[in-house]
């Protein structure tokens, strides 16, 4: 078993494309997340693939030393996305857009209008009316728009994706996932859309499923697609949602729905005291496949011999991701995660909201703990973490083996 060649490898910048001229690169927002885009813009322009034309830096204060360091590298600083938009229309290969969830609809819309590609991040939106906005947009603009699924692009995840389409475990009968990330109650004051479903009069519909787990929903719904680039739309969607922390939207979530013949499960929650790092379980016809993040994809063929393909660490994740996107440029059949791959993530989040109502957690069930490395406390919900990995075995919802873990709306 071998990488695909034509990937890049995973903790380097090898499968950069190879040119004379460096991609022409703008950024909206360094701060948070955007932070993480800034470290690998600075060595993708230390290795001469990138020229960081512009950023939108709407903190400068906060931000003095970046900026200082930017405008030195002959990098046009802005505090409004329109006015780069304006300045640099025609100018910009490539949009960078790391920001909130409510901005994404926006800012992808302006920066295809002004004639540049875009790497949005994950979701893609916070509703599919504002999917469908942003691929009318894509169209209109003959550009393209990437998302940032960062595990989609790794030679291990597409991999994987092969041999469920050749039959390796037979067919794909169901998809499971669990994952607990605990996060203290800073976790949701940090901005002004975590734990939100509006920002602005914006959809932002901010979850578990929609943020921090969102990668690993797509995922399921990737392996599940019929070709090397299908991504199934899910149906028949049940859910378990409720919260721990003050929060309009649900911090625990057992989702159970189909796509097409395959059966899917989730389940996530930001309110324990274990960190289960999420893993995908993919049971076939005659065998199974697992998918384990930042370590390894194994296929286990009924009768057969194990065969795996490792998988990188996240900041690599991100190196591949941008890597391709970057050879996206000069090469429209390299594989990017497309609007119409993320799409139906979108579609199932908007199903889940519908499906069910989110309701509290019985306060006598919550202890607040510290972790450590933790700057204010955690929702512990007694008993959660037994009864996710019960459900997620059995394929059922929390209130469907019992969990008594409701309570008011």
């Amino acid at each position: 078993m071998s990488a695909d060649d034509s990937s890049p490898a995973m903790g380097d910048w090898s499968g950069l494309p190879a040119t004379t001229a460096p991609a022409r690169v703008a950024l909206i927002g360094i701060s948070g997340y955007g932070s993480i885009y800034l470290q690998l813009v600075r060595e993708l322009r230390e290795r001469g693939a990138i020229r960081l034309v512009a950023a939108v830096i709407i903190n400068p204060t906060e931000e003095a030393e970046n900026v200082r360091e930017l405008q030195a590298k002959g990098c046009v600083i802005y505090s409004d996305y329109e006015e780069m938009l304006r300045r640099h229309g025609g100018e910009i290969d490539l949009c960078l857009i790391p920001t909130g969830i409510q901005w994404h609809a926006r800012m992808t819309i302006a920066a295809l209008r002004a004639g540049m590609n875009v790497l949005i991040e994950k979701p893609l939106a916070g509703s599919l009316a504002d999917v469908h906005a942003i691929r009318a947009a894509e169209r209109a603009a003959a550009r393209f728009v990437a998302v940032g699924f960062q595990d989609v692009y790794t030679p291990g995840t597409r991999w994987l994706k092969q041999q469920l389409l050749e039959g390796a475990i037979g067919r794909v009968q169901s998809i499971r996932v669990l994952g607990l990330w605990p996060r203290p109650a800073a976790y949701y004051t940090r901005n002004n859309w975590t734990g939100r479903l509006q920002a602005g009069g914006v959809a932002v519909l901010d979850s578990p499923l929609n943020n921090a787990f969102g990668h690993f929903v797509n995922l399921a719904l990737y392996f599940s697609g019929g070709s090397a680039s299908g991504v199934a739309t899910a149906s028949k969607v049940e859910a378990d949602l409720f919260r721990a922390h003050a929060i309009e939207s649900f911090d625990t979530a057992v989702v159970r729905a189909r796509a097409g013949a395959v059966a899917l499960w989730f389940g996530f929650t930001h309110c324990c005291r274990e960190l289960v790092n999420p893993e995908i379980v993919i049971e076939g016809s005659s065998g199974s496949a697992v998918w384990s993040y930042e370590k390894i994809c194994t296929i286990r063929p009924a009768g057969g011999p194990d065969r795996t393909h490792p998988l990188p660490a996240s900041i690599d994740t991100r190196r591949v991701m941008l890597a391709q996107v970057l050879r996206r440029l000069g090469d429209s059949s390299t594989a990017v995660c497309t609007t119409a791959m993320a799409e139906p993530h979108t579609a199932l989040i908007e199903a889940v909201h519908a499906a069910a109502t989110v309701r509290n957690f019985s306060p006598d069930l919550i202890e607040w703990i510290t972790l450590p490395g933790a700057t204010s406390p955690v929702p512990a919900v007694r008993g959660l973490e037994a009864a996710m990995k019960t459900a997620g075995q059995q394929q059922r919802l929390l209130r469907e083996i019992g969990f008594p873990g409701a309570g008011s709306v």
